[in-house]
């Protein structure tokens, strides 16, 4: 396991950040290209919109995501890391939802993001994350969602829709009860 420095850990115990990627084109230039912003709502990574697929390929064995979104249940997408903290605190809150849920109509898809393969193996046997892991997804998840810090948790309905990103904590139960209470 990798070391954290003692404000990620601090700032994750108190629950005030997520885990950030390196700094962008944008980070680095100060200034945001027009296109570039037009082209992210356009590409399905909001709430309403259609999702946005992309692949991981470990050990020789490709995941999509629409392996599992779009097949018809409600799919709780996790993009995490094993040396995230903030990813680490959520994931009791993603294993009860999963053990009180899971069935026909939703299952929880971690999604290892900048991580290790080997390290991201370890946590989910350390924490014991019993749902479907996408080993090895690296940027690809990231690139294809726009996301800039994890935990990313992302709700998708059955037909693919985004109903709900950003969710942490007690939102994540909410949004997933709510979600299945409107297709009973």
């Amino acid at each position: 396991m990798k070391k954290l420095p003692l404000s990620l850990i601090l700032a994750a115990t108190l629950g005030m950040v997520g885990c950030q990627k390196t700094k962008t084109a944008v980070a680095e230039t100060g200034t945001e290209d027009t296109a570039v912003a037009e082209a992210t709502v356009e590409t399905g990574n909001q709430e309403g919109q259609m999702f946005v697929d992309f692949e991981a390929t470990y050990e020789g064995k490709t995941t999509k995501l629409s392996d599992y979104v779009g097949k018809g249940r409600y799919v709780l997408a996790d993009f995490w890391a094993s040396w995230c903290g903030p990813c680490r605190m959520e994931v009791p809150n993603l294993i009860a939802v999963h053990d009180k849920y899971a069935g026909d109509k939703f299952t929880v898809l971690g999604v290892a993001t900048w991580d290790e393969p080997a390290d991201t193996k370890a946590a989910v046997d350390e924490l014991g994350i019993n749902y479907p892991q996408m080993l090895n997804a690296q940027q690809a998840g990231s690139d294809a969602y726009d996301i800039e810090g994890i935990p990313e948790i992302i709700l998708f309905a059955p037909d693919g829709t985004i109903l709900a990103r950003g969710l942490r904590g007690e939102a994540i139960e909410k949004a997933v009860s709510e979600a299945l209470a409107s297709c009973e």
